[in-house]
């Protein structure tokens, strides 16, 4: 392929792929992402690698082989499109934003469109497929190279509708640039990555970027959270709103829960049906209600809706139920202090006893949130073992101390190692007590001092109960 058709630029040069950070092949287009003296080391290793041609920021370039960009990554992903065949072009594109909830959100859709017969691909935390096929996928929202090629691989293979979560930092990095979603959601906004976002406020307007004409063509958003009041508000594109609390287009009432699921009855743009899910608790509720909207939007009948909410696949990780020997375990992603809240309070649902959190925070990400995170299982559990998440490259103790800041005067005990600390929570644990293992949900590593070591929690309580 020609350059000329991956960018606007007067060369013919041939590439033969696009190329980024440590990949780069003979005959690549690569894109330098770096400034400074980063930069320099973009350019040194695409030249030793045999590089076709390398594009740099405005101001860099160097010779004809260096191509100046006003936004490199911009480029970036409007390339990966172009090389790939733009599939997503010939996709139903749904996108899924939010602090907590995309995973779920996502697992529901594909769920409803599979019973209303269409095929379709999902790209998220917890990998992508589409139907019984696995893609390779490292990140929620994939590079966009990766990303492309994920789309193009799974319209070959028959897909007619791809639903992914969009993250924040895939908004701030550009990589959904070039793909007009045909409806994007809004989950919720609350505290997070503000290791990588200088405030709430900057983070908060990633998401929203997602909301602009050329990026979606219809929203839908949650009305009982302020951002997406701000987004029904000020968006130039039609919303349709859902909400639990506020008045909005679809609703619900008559929540109950088990262990088991939750019921309701749902009144989606005034078709009422009874709702089943799998998994309990009022966000739990919502997260269905969101993923009706977007299926209401798409044209999807009521009744299929029903069914393939009923029907829809349990997401490893979040809200995953485990029992064995009289105990009863919970295993969940929850990792913010707005999903551990939630997820407390729906334990205490369906807990007679007690409830028993384990829990921590990984380490070089936001540490503004420890503390509040330890407050919140203070308040909402009866006894916490506040453990390892990933420390990476910080102290472990350096993080449960500062979770525990929060956490004055309160029953709680310290251990570093996540596996006795689940099995110390296991312990205490008796008939009609809940223990709550969060922040880890589906992953099955554990990153301590840079290396990733092989750790799963349901593996971990499998293997204690049996």
């Amino acid at each position: 392929m020609l350059i000329n058709e991956l960018l606007n630029v007067d060369a013919d040069i041939d590439v033969r792929g696009i190329g980024y950070g440590d990949v780069c092949r003979e005959k690549d287009l690569y894109f330098c992402l770096h400034s400074g003296d980063r930069l320099k080391a973009d350019i040194i290793f695409a030249e030793s690698h045999g590089a076709a041609a390398i594009v740099c920021p405005s101001g860099a370039a160097e010779d004809f082989r260096h191509i100046p960009s006003d936004d490199v990554r911009r480029d970036l992903a409007l390339a990966s499109a172009e090389f790939y065949g733009r599939p997503a072009d010939r996709l139903t594109m749904i996108g899924v934003t939010g602090t907590n909830g995309k995973t779920t959100v996502t697992h529901i859709i594909e769920s409803i469109l599979r019973e209303a017969g269409v095929r379709t691909g999902i790209i998220g935390t917890n990998g992508a497929r589409c139907g019984d096929k696995s893609y390779p996928c490292s990140l929620t929202t994939p590079d966009p190279p990766e990303l492309h090629k994920t789309l193009h691989d799974m319209s070959e293979d028959g897909a007619e509708a791809v639903v992914m979560e969009v993250s924040a930092h895939a908004l701030a990095l550009k990589k959904t640039e070039g793909i007009r979603f045909a409806v994007s959601a809004f989950t919720n906004l609350t505290r997070d990555h503000l290791d990588f976002f200088r405030s709430m406020e900057e983070y908060r307007n990633a998401k929203l970027s997602l909301f602009e004409p050329s990026h979606t063509h219809i929203g839908v958003v949650n009305v009982d959270d302020e951002t997406g009041m701000r987004i029904y508000r000020n968006a130039g594109i039609p919303v349709v709103t859902y909400g639990c609390d506020n008045p909005s287009d679809v609703f619900a009432i008559d929540y109950a829960s088990s262990d088991g699921g939750c019921t309701f009855v749902a009144n989606l743009m005034d078709d009422v049906t009874e709702m089943e899910y799998c998994a309990p608790g009022r966000y739990n509720m919502s997260n269905v209600l969101c993923a009706a909207a977007v299926a209401k939007v798409l044209g999807t009948e009521t009744d299929v809706i029903a069914r393939g909410v009923k029907n829809v696949r349990r997401v490893s990780g979040r809200f995953e139920v485990i029992k064995g020997k009289g105990k009863r375990v919970v295993i969940d992603y929850a990792h913010t202090p707005d999903g551990l809240e939630k997820l407390l309070r729906t334990a205490r649902e369906i807990t007679e006893g007690k409830v028993i959190a384990v829990f921590g925070c990984g380490g070089e990400r936001d540490r503004g949130k420890r503390a509040a995170m330890g407050e919140i299982a203070d308040e909402l559990s009866d006894f916490a073992v506040v453990t390892s998440d990933n420390p990476r490259g910080e102290p472990p103790e350096k993080i449960i101390g500062q979770i525990e800041e929060g956490m004055r005067g309160s029953a709680h005990i310290a251990e570093a190692d996540r596996r006795k600390g689940i099995e110390c929570a296991l312990d205490m644990c008796r008939e009609g007590d809940t223990v709550v293992i969060a922040g880890k949900g589906h992953e099955d590593t554990q990153e301590i001092c840079g290396v990733k070591r092989h750790f799963s929690d349901a593996e971990t309580v499998r293997e204690l109960l049996k």
